[in-house]
């Protein structure tokens, strides 16, 4: 048995976190790309040049990232926790936080930096002078994130999801006070972004919307949408708070307490990551670089005479309000190669491999080469083919894809591009890890959207080309296997949600669905034998060759009489753990050997259905895998893609079990 290492198959340029520093004679930009391992790269903002790249260790993302009033900046990581420092003198550790591993976000003010953290929905301090830390603890009980983060003199405050609420933080006492926000406190979803301006409180919604309420009263002014970021001016606009809408730049009016359109509409689109006020070469205040920043990070000008945004694909814009030009310019970023998330083998022998958080892949087992990649393509969960053409479902809101390998192709967000959208399935669903075909139909199983309980089936018929979706077939159950036979849907549950959301009542269940009639015409739970737990997580399904319908259940195995819904044969192969992914199915793909081959456990098994004897081909932790046309194994090690070359009968090994 040979292992062969493919290296890494997806390579972006993207990130989400940014921020502005001045050091003293420039302006530049600082830009923490997705990788593994992550990387800060430094930027001149006006010329591009690179001055400063090196890797994060210990993370493939950084979320967290703001500038002290001194320009110095400051990031954490999703993985370890520990707070970094970037300045003149390059990039330093500072120490490790005490909240939590997780740092969704950091704000900077009065000599002190703020951190929001998951999973305990933590909030941490860091004083610049002292070096000393401090944790605030638990902000909501019973939630995981706090995403939104900003600070005064006096206070914190801490935006909570996956149920919406905002607390205040007494700096001095850790008092926690819950601000009761009409349309917000206690709603799904997320408040990922909170600005203090002049009395008022901007609270941000899922990263798309803002509303605006007095911070005296707590009463809603307004709303609108927006991508990201705010700005207020103080110097040239006195009282308008400044924010990117799609392409273009709009203001909110504190005094008229309402939002207006400037006639600049040329921005880059993308979510902003950071938004600034700079002075460049020949304006007024561009020497001494003096004043406040507007959103607590370094000095800047006075004159407030361009505004600098970042977007998350690495797009630099600079807006003059002298003359009301806007030049854009793309980050010299070094592509980095980032998670391998999905991994499926086309009609067309190709394999098709999804990233994680972005990018998209297509590699030829022929000769070894990618032939395409995508690098801004959405996170790919689940991917099933129909003649010929690939299926993607994507997070986040369960938007769905499509690519004809042999058309043209033009990557986009419409029905015309190729790989396009095909559709959104809606109804608060937002993974679509479960996938198959059937019938001429393609078919989803979701997950929900973060706090919420209750997947959805979806059908797909490519010459309507509408999705129709049914919601609560399962409720409060997550489908997470599908599998096609003779115009049915046998569909397995899991009794996990959307992240954030408590499990629902177990066990989990099986049900069958009649394509043609579409209604439930069956539900149950498999009745397995020594079955060591009760299920709580039935996929992947497979309609085997042998006339019977397979499923997974975390280390078991079963097959089950499609007629009559009798388990025919069944193993417990390993103690019920539910240790890794509460989403990813377990992998269940046939040979041309007649073989089953599984992630059952996580690990890559081959199974002989006829007796349920096994092989295990590998101690490495695996969540995908796929199968060429040759018979090759493939799966991933993080970025990296091994193809495992078995001998022509795997049981050979002599590590039957």
């Amino acid at each position: 048995m040979e292992v062969q290492n493919l290296g890494a198959m997806i390579q972006s340029r993207f990130g989400q976190a940014a921020a502005f520093r001045f050091d003293g004679a420039r302006y530049t930009v600082c830009f923490a790309s997705n990788g593994v391992p992550a990387v800060l790269q430094e930027f001149d903002l006006l010329s591009g040049e690179l001055l400063f790249r090196e890797s994060i260790p210990d993370t493939d993302c950084c979320w967290g990232m703001c500038a002290a009033e001194n320009g110095d900046i400051y990031l954490s990581g999703i993985n370890d926790g520990v707070l970094y420092r970037y300045s003149s003198d390059g990039l330093q550790t500072i120490g490790t936080n005490p909240s939590d591993r997780w740092v969704w976000q950091l704000f900077s003010t009065h000599d002190r930096v703020f951190g929001g953290t998951y999973p305990g929905a933590k909030v941490f301090e860091y004083h610049l002078k002292t070096g000393v830390f401090r944790d605030y603890g638990v902000v909501k009980e019973g939630q995981d994130y706090v995403r939104g983060l900003t600070a005064d003199e006096d206070s914190i405050y801490a935006g909570i999801g996956a149920t919406k609420h905002v607390v205040r933080i007494d700096r001095t006492t850790g008092e926690l006070e819950e601000l009761k926000l009409e349309g917000i406190s206690g709603s799904q979803g997320f408040v990922d972004r909170l600005w203090v301006i002049d009395g008022y409180l901007f609270v941000s919604c899922n990263y798309t919307e803002a509303r605006v309420f007095r911070l005296d009263t707590l009463t809603q002014v307004g709303a609108f949408s927006y991508d990201n970021m705010l700005i207020n001016s103080r110097v040239r606009h006195p009282g308008r708070v400044y924010f990117k809408q799609g392409r273009k730049l709009c203001y909110w009016d504190i005094a008229g307490e309402s939002w207006s359109e400037t006639e600049i509409c040329t921005l880059p689109e993308g979510r902003v990551k950071a938004l600034e006020w700079v002075c460049v070469d020949g304006e007024p205040g561009a020497e001494s670089g003096a004043g406040r920043s507007r959103s607590g990070g370094q000095q800047v000008g006075t004159e407030e005479s361009t505004l600098a945004l970042v977007t998350v694909n690495a797009q630099v814009a600079l807006i003059s309000f002298l003359d009301g030009q806007v030049t854009i310019r793309s980050l010299d970023i070094e592509p980095q190669p980032i998670l391998i998330h999905c991994l499926e083998t086309g009609d067309d022998g190709k394999l098709y491999i999804g990233g994680y958080q972005r990018g998209f892949s297509l590699f030829d087992p022929e000769t070894d080469e990618i032939r395409h990649t995508f690098e801004l393509f959405p996170q790919s969960e689940g991917m099933t083919f129909l003649d010929g053409v690939a299926y993607f479902g994507t997070y986040t809101h369960a938007h769905m894809f499509r690519f004809d390998p042999l058309s043209p192709v033009d990557f986009g967000t419409t029905l015309e591009h190729n790989p396009g959208w095909i559709g959104e399935l809606g109804h608060a669903q937002d993974r679509p890890f479960a996938m198959t075909r059937g019938g001429g139909r393609v078919f989803a199983g979701t997950v929900p959207d973060y706090g919420l309980r209750g997947g959805a089936l979806a059908m797909y018929d490519p010459s309507v080309g509408h999705w129709e979706v049914y919601p609560d077939i399962m409720p409060e159950h997550s489908i997470q296997g599908v599998a096609y036979k003779d115009g049915l849907i046998y569909g397995g549950t899991s009794i996990w949600g959307g992240l954030g959301a408590t499990p629902a009542d177990g066990p989990a269940r099986m049900f069958i669905w009649d394509v043609d009639k579409r209604i439930k015409v069956a539900e149950f739970v498999p009745e397995i034998p020594d079955m060591d737990r009760p299920p709580c997580m039935i996929g992947e399904l497979s309609a085997g060759p042998d006339g019977l319908i397979w499923g997974a259940i975390d280390r078991t195995l079963f097959a089950m009489d499609p007629v009559t819904t009798r388990i025919v044969k069944s193993r417990v192969f390993f103690p019920s753990e539910y240790k890794y992914s509460k989403y990813r199915p377990i992998y269940l793909r046939w040979g041309a050997d007649g073989y089953l081959y599984t992630t059952l456990a996580r690990r890559l098994i081959v199974v002989d259905p006829a007796t349920l004897e096994y092989v295990q081909l590998s101690n490495a932790i695996v969540g995908n895998m796929a199968l060429d046309h040759h018979g090759r194994l493939y799966y991933a090690q993080n970025k990296e893609l091994y193809r495992l070359i078995l001998p022509d009968n795997p049981f050979s090994l002599n590590l039957v079990n």
